[in-house]
């Protein structure tokens, strides 16, 4: 049996305010921008396993667009994820699946949309702490 009990909700849930925050690219979708330039629109969830506010929670819409006035974006984040300087990929999509799940460190500002504030990724930085650990788990680990 199952019963609602308000005073147990609690209020965990912490906004996530402007400052600088270890996460993981976790996933992207390939869109276009009202411009009809092509973007790549990532989410990020800060990362769980290093000591800071908001562990766990999402930055969700950090959007790339794929323009000359905004390729600094793409050289700021791939230089954040330490890829070879002169590493070249043969399309963008290419560049998300390397991007994607690469430790590193965002400057978080806020942008207001419709009278609502919302974090939002200002510039990307070498995260200061080891990769993730990878869990190696066997079929013995698991109970079926």
């Amino acid at each position: 049996m199952f019963k609602v009990n308000h005073s147990e909700a609690g209020s965990t849930f912490e906004i996530v305010k402007p400052g600088e925050y270890e996460v993981i690219p976790m996933n992207y979708e390939m869109k276009k921008a009202q411009s009809g330039n092509n973007r790549v629109v990532f989410d990020y969830e800060i990362r769980s396993d290093v000591e800071q506010p908001c562990q766990g929670q999402k930055i969700l819409f950090d959007n790339f667009t794929v323009s000359d006035n905004s390729m600094w974006r793409f050289q700021a984040a791939s230089k954040a994820a330490q890829f070879p300087d002169g590493k070249e990929f043969k399309n963008f999509k290419e560049w998300a699946d390397t991007f994607l799940n690469s430790p590193v460190r965002v400057v978080v500002g806020e942008r207001e949309h419709n009278g609502k504030k919302y974090p939002e990724i200002k510039s990307f930085k070498v995260s200061e702490v080891n990769p993730p650990q990878e869990v190696k788990v066997s079929d013995d680990d698991v109970p079926f």
